[in-house]
């Protein structure tokens, strides 16, 4: 026996990172079991819908994926589907449907903190020790901010990027959002405390606890009774203060050891694959989600989709290629290494259950990662009853399909 020490890139985290490929081997033998059963794959899947998480037996804090899939399945004409494998053909192009699920853990980290100062013209600053990378973190969390102190979005700052800031929160595992909300909510609590005690005796809301006020129109107004209100303003004149400000902790995330948590997607793929050179296209994709409150319909829909984009990449092309004898990376460089640009992209349409989970912060669970989870299953899904063929390997290329 010989043993060469190579220099080889070690495996490491990817988007979604276990669930994407994961939900590749699970979902393609749901769809094989389906077939051998002649059930349709959602069918299949609903009868099979389980009451409690199957592994940790917690019940489920927010679980709508049949209405997800009953949803998905009538916006994308799954009633259209031949389940006979290459039934559908047009011209060279063989033409199948495939689905699949996707799911994501929820996860909210320990240790968020935020403060927020507000002033007497009604502005109010909002600053976390987080980092921005394009998914929509400060958009979302301006929105937060300014519903729960009854602002308009122009008077709320989200300062962040600065470790000098309160709290620690990463952006990774799909988490951020729930986590910065929380701290944001504990802060938001504070600061309804510390106005409470400025606005003293002589205001409408003397006497009131911080749970039984809420933010309106630039105040505070006890709930149910909106005549009971004082603006940010006045109470703070009447203090003779410039400004407030309030720190504290997100509550830790206990919420995960009495739930089963989730973020769920049904997918779906129409798949085209030319019957001469085995080249396989997407014609069109759609993910039909249930993430608890979609709090940004705007950024939530690019994540959705930014998802799906790269779960195409995963199915259809990306794959390193190393040379057995040396450990050489083949395929170094974008000119070899492919990834999906504008022409593989088809039309993607994204919708969502909007249900609230009654036990997550803000009712939402993260939309980061699930877009990608279970697009190679819908693809490979869809090429099967396209061709008849079962691929069990990624990417599906044309010589796997020849």
């Amino acid at each position: 026996m010989e043993v060469a020490t190579l220099d080889m890139l070690a495996n490491t985290f990817m988007r979604a990172p276990g669930e994407a490929v994961g939900t590749f081997a699970l979902e393609c033998a749901v769809d094989e079991l389906a077939e051998q059963l002649e059930i349709d794959p959602i069918e299949l899947r609903i009868r099979n819908e389980p009451d409690r998480d199957p592994t940790s037996g917690l019940p489920f804090s927010s679980r709508h994926i049949v209405e997800a899939y009953r949803s998905g399945a009538e916006r994308f004409g799954w009633s259209e589907r031949n389940a006979r494998p290459g039934a559908r053909r047009e011209g060279e192009w063989l033409i199948g449907l495939g689905c699949a699920t996707a799911t994501y853990p929820y996860y909210r980290m320990p240790g968020g903190a935020a403060r927020i100062t507000l002033t007497k013209d009604g502005h109010a600053t909002v600053e976390v020790a987080a980092h921005e990378m394009g998914m929509g973190t400060a958009t979302t969390q301006t929105m937060v901010t300014a519903e729960r102190l009854g602002l308009p979005m122009e008077q709320v700052t989200l300062a962040y990027g600065d470790s000098s800031l309160p709290g620690l929160v990463l952006a990774g595992g799909s988490q951020q959002t729930a986590s910065i909300g929380a701290a944001v909510i504990a802060a938001q609590r504070a600061l309804v405390t510390e106005l409470l005690k400025l606005a003293g005796n002589h205001s409408p809301l003397a006497g009131l606890e911080p749970d039984e006020v809420g933010g309106r129109d630039g105040g505070l107004c006890k709930l149910g009774e909106p005549e009971r209100c004082e603006s940010y303003a006045s109470i703070l004149a009447r203090a003779r203060r410039d400004a407030v400000s309030a720190q504290a902790s997100a509550s830790q995330p206990l919420e995960m050891q009495h739930w089963s948590m989730h973020s769920f997607g049904a997918m779906f793929c129409e798949a085209r694959v030319n019957a001469v050179t085995g080249e396989a296209r997407v014609g069109r994709f759609l993910g039909s989600f249930d993430c608890g409150r979609i709090l940004n319909p705007k950024t939530a829909a690019s994540q959705f989709r930014g998802g799906i984009i790269m779960g195409l990449g995963l199915a259809l092309m990306e794959e390193t290629q190393f040379d057995e004898r040396n450990g050489r990376i083949m395929n170094p460089s974008l000119a070899e290494y492919h990834v999906p640009v504008h022409m593989d992209v088809p039309k993607i349409d994204v919708i969502w259950t909007d249900i609230p989970d009654p036990h997550a912060r803000m009712g939402a669970h993260g939309v980061g990662e699930i877009g990608i989870t279970g697009v190679g299953a819908a693809i490979a899904n869809a090429i099967h009853n396209a061709t008849g063929k079962r691929i069990r390997d990624l990417p599906i290329t044309l010589d796997k399909l020849l």
